[in-house]
Order: structure tokens, then sequence, then C-alpha cells
């Protein structure tokens, strides 16, 4: 007998030292470091290139604060969505697509409004609010500046319950076989009414721009893709995601009940009397003066990191804690992969420390600069609160018309430049069977942004009521939902929550502001609003169009 041959095991040993762990890591990090920056570079490029160019204006204050602050937000992001993608995504995704058979209607709804408020304070662009406070005047605006300096918290949590409530009312719609069209207008005859009485109420008016500014920053890359999961998940189970629309129409529900609960705020506050005077807003901004003088470097650098890893920490760990326990409690399966997990959980906590440090260096003082700076192209005066002084670089009427121009160039071109911008236009392109093609998705979109902006910025301005323009171009936008077809108004209505992400939030909020205070206007809010319902309209518009010129389209309509 001949014997039998033990295989040979061969083992090899490899050196990890920084160059390997270099070699490897780098390919992978550039990637993303890349797509960073081709998402962030334009707009950043655009906001210089008017400051030098058109407003001439060749310096800066603090330019290399706002550098660090920009590579800040450039690192934070990529590591944030590297975080959710390697970590809290596969969780979303898992509890979208089992929930909805292993649990009751009640918990499904339970779970969804959960999600949606702690999803919600895990956002980026939703941060800009704690950098605002003092951007606004406590003598025009006491309540915003109470909102905005001593209660963010509270704001940030009611705006997030009423993410949450959409979340409902999202998955109540799936479950009920309702059209978007219908479903969509109790909400917003609701926050009509509210609109109206905020407008009327001498302290609660000037939230009104806020008010509408937070339904486009209250889904983004946190919050959409886990509550979509959730909404098509239920739909497959439902058998109602034929048409591949089911992902449709829950964002925009998620940006309308943030404005109702943060209204219904607004005007108990307002009609108790349970806010900050003027002159205790004066009192509070002098305290706070008076601590950064003690220890400046303290005060402003090291309890900044510090409060931003806590509010970091606040905002990311209850996220997870609570998808972790539906996993392995109400859906009863296995953790996979944890060691991912908490890697992304570390990845995500980093990525929103340095994002809201870059936010509050980098992105806002940037926005801000070019805001105030904009001012020059009709005044000789800026910051002097008065349109009269001198004729700055093009004259008191063409100056505020490139002040205009600058408005929709900015919203075209920062819409283009958003991912999910690109993503919704490759859906659409699929589900219209190619009569609404990516391209003229995506700059029909831009377009309606760039719309919205100048609008915004004519109102800021010429110092028009909120009121003026949110009334026109919502019951434009009624009408068109009313004529147009469910396809086309699921796909409009959620093409306004994907205009405004994590970076054209901020720099939109900052822009507004820093017009308003170099003009003197009572506030700079709306601009994200109107950059929200314009393209809604475009898409609409268009669809109408689509909907009467495309046989295969006219074909589809007889046949039902």
């Amino acid at each position: 007998m001949t014997e039998k041959k033990q295989p040979i095991e061969v083992t090899y040993r490899a050196r990890i030292d920084a160059r390997l762990v270099y070699t490897i890591l780098m390919p992978y990090v550039r990637e993303r470091l890349f797509d960073q920056l081709r998402a962030i570079g334009p707009i950043i490029l655009f906001l210089l290139g008017f400051q030098f160019f058109v407003f001439r204006l060749l310096n800066l204050d603090n330019p290399l604060g706002i550098a660090a602050g920009m590579c800040a937000v450039i690192l934070g992001l990529m590591f944030f969505i590297d975080g959710l993608r390697i970590g809290v995504m596969p969780l979303g995704e898992n509890i979208g697509s089992t929930m909805p058979a292993k649990a009751r209607l009640s918990l499904i709804f339970l779970v969804a409004c959960i999600l949606g408020t702690t999803a919600n304070m895990a956002e980026p662009a939703i941060a800009t609010l704690r950098v605002l406070g003092e951007k606004i005047s406590p003598q025009r605006s006491p309540l915003l500046f109470d909102y905005l300096n001593v209660r963010t918290e509270m704001v940030l949590w009611v705006l997030s319950i009423g993410v949450g409530i959409g979340a409902c009312n999202g998955i109540y719609r799936f479950v009920r076989g309702w059209s978007l069209k219908w479903t969509i207008l109790p909400p917003l005859f609701i926050v009509s009414i509210l609109s109206l009485l905020a407008a009327l109420d001498c302290n609660a008016s000037c939230l009104l721009g806020m008010a509408w500014d937070t339904g486009g920053i209250t889904t983004g890359t946190v919050t959409a893709p886990l509550l979509l999961a959730l909404g098509v998940g239920l739909a497959n189970a439902l058998g109602r995601n034929r048409d591949g629309m089911a992902g449709f129409g829950i964002i925009a529900l998620c940006s309308i009940w943030p404005i109702i609960t943060f209204l219904i705020m607004g005007l108990y506050h307002s009609w108790t009397g349970n806010f900050m005077s003027a002159q205790e807003g004066e009192a509070y901004l002098a305290a706070r003066a008076a601590a950064a003088a003690v220890d400046p470097v303290r005060a402003n650098a090291l309890a900044a990191v510090g409060g931003h890893f806590l509010s970091a920490s606040q905002a990311i760990v209850p996220l997870m804690a609570i998808m972790l326990i539906v996993q392995r409690v109400v859906l009863r399966e296995p953790i996979r992969d944890l060691e991912h997990v908490a890697v992304g959980i570390v990845f995500a906590l980093i990525g929103l420390l340095l994002f809201k440090i870059g936010l509050e260096w980098g992105l806002t003082p940037l926005g801000d600069a070019v805001g105030r700076s904009s001012i020059l192209s009709f005044t000789g005066n800026p910051g002097s609160g008065s349109t009269g002084d001198g004729e700055g670089l093009y004259g008191p009427f063409w100056g505020r018309v490139v002040v205009i121009a600058f408005g929709f160039i900015a919203g075209y071109g920062a819409s283009l430049a958003e991912p999910a911008l690109a993503a919704l236009g490759m859906t659409v392109d699929n589900v219209t069977a190619g009569a609404l093609k990516k391209s003229v998705v995506m700059h029909t979109v831009g377009f309606g942004v760039g719309v919205g902006l100048a609008i915004g910025v004519a109102r800021i301005l010429f110092g028009w009521p909120t009121l003026w323009i949110l009334i026109p171009s919502y019951g434009l936008v009624l009408l068109l939902t009313v004529l147009s077809e469910e396809k086309f108004v699921n796909i409009g209505w959620d093409s306004g929550g994907v205009t405004t992400g994590d970076i054209t939030s901020p720099v939109l909020i900052a822009l507004g502001l820093g017009v308003a205070s170099a003009v003197g206007a009572a506030d700079g809010f709306s601009l994200i609003a109107m950059g929200s319902v314009w393209p809604i309209i475009s898409v609409l518009a268009v669809g109408l169009l689509v909907t009467r010129t495309t046989p295969f389209i006219r074909a589809q309509r007889k046949q039902k």
C-alpha cells in the first residue's frame, strides 16, 4: 500500500506596516474624497467666483479658518457617508424589508415614528440651526432669537417629531392605497391655516420663513433612505409596488409635517408670551461675549469641539441603539457583522463631528460673507441697513438684478451638483420608460430651484412679507398637483426634497442671512422654501407637457 500523502500547508506571513496600510487604503480613501470634492467643489468655486469677479472683493475675513472649515466639511461628509454605508444602512434596509412581514401594523407605525424622529436628529444639514443664533437680531425677531439661541434643542426635537408624524402619514397612505395627490392636501391645508395665523401674529410672523425652510432640511442623507426602505418594504408586502413608485411620496409628507409642528410651537409661545424679550436677548448676547473674552481659545475652540462631539453622540448613538433593539427584539434576528456596525458608528461620529466644525468655521462664514458682499452691486455702503447709500458697482436697478441673477445661478448650479438629484433622475428615467430622461429631470429641477432662489432673494432685497411669495407659489403647485398624473405628482413632490442637501442647505441659509443682515431685513429665511417648491412646479409643468405629447404615456392613459 502506498502511503497517503498529506496536503502541504503553506502559510504566508505578511509584515503589516504603515506602507502596506497606505497602499491598501489610499485608493479607497482617494475615491471617496474625490466624490465629496466633486459635490462640494463647484459650489465653493461658484461662491468665490462671484465674490472676486462679480462683487469685486478680493479679500475674505479669516481665509485660513474658512479653508480649514471647508476641509473639515469634506472629510466629515466622507467619514459620515461611509459610516452610514457600512453600519447604518444595512440595518435600515433589513428592517424595512423584513418588518412588514413580522410585525403588526401598529408596531410598524411606532417604529416608523421613532426612526423618523431619531434619524432626523442625526441629519448633518439640520445642524445648521445650531450655529445661526448669533445671526438673529433680538430686537427685530425676539421669538426667533430665543428659538435659535436658548431653545435650539427643543426646536430640533419638535421638527424631528414632525418627521416622525410624516413617516406615519406616508405609511398609512401605503396601507390604505391612497394616491399622493389626495393624501398631501390635508396637511397642506393645515399648514396654510397655521401660516396665515402666524403671518397675522406680531411675534410669530418672524418664524414663517424659517418654518418653511425647515421642511427642506429635515429629510436628507440619513432620514430619506431609512424611511424609503421601510415604505418600499411595506408596499412590497402589500403587493403595491407593481409600478415602481412605492418609494415616492413619503419624503414629501416628511417635509410638510415639521412645518406644522414648528408653527404650532411658535403660535403657542407667542400667544402665551413665553419667550425672551428683546432686552433679555441683549443681556444674553452680552453674557456670552463676556464668557468668550475670559478665555477665548478655550471658549471658542475646545468648548466648540466638545459641544459638537456631544451633539454628534446624542444624534448617532440613540438612532443606532433603536435600530439594534428593533433588529433583536422586534424582528428577533441576529445582528450580522457586528464589527462592521461598530466601525460604521465610529465613522459616523467622526464624520458628523468634523462636519459640524466645518459648518461653523467654513460653510456658514463663506456663505455669510458672499451674501454681505452682494449688496455692493447696488449700494456703496455695505452693512448700513439701507439700500440708498451710493449706487454701488452696477447702479440701484441693475445691481439688484445682478444679485437676483446670483440667486438663480446659485440654485441652478448647486442643485445639479447634488448626488441625490442624479439618483432621482435615473429612477424617473426608468419609471417613465425614457419619456422623461435623466438629463431633462435634472435641468428641470435645477431651473426650478434657480427660479425659487431668485424669488427668495428678491423678497429679502425688497422687504416683501414671506406670505406674499408662499401663497402664490403653493397655490400654483396645488393647481398643478390636481391636474397632473399620479406618477408625476410623486416625482414632482419628491424632487423638492432632493434639492436641499447637506451642503446646499447651510450655504443657502447663510447666504440669505448675509444678504438680510447687509440690507437691514428682519430675517433672511425662505430661500430653502422657495428652492423646494419651485422644482415641484417645474417638474409638474414638464410632466403635464410630456403626458400630452408622448404617445406611450397617452396610450397608457387610454388603457386605464
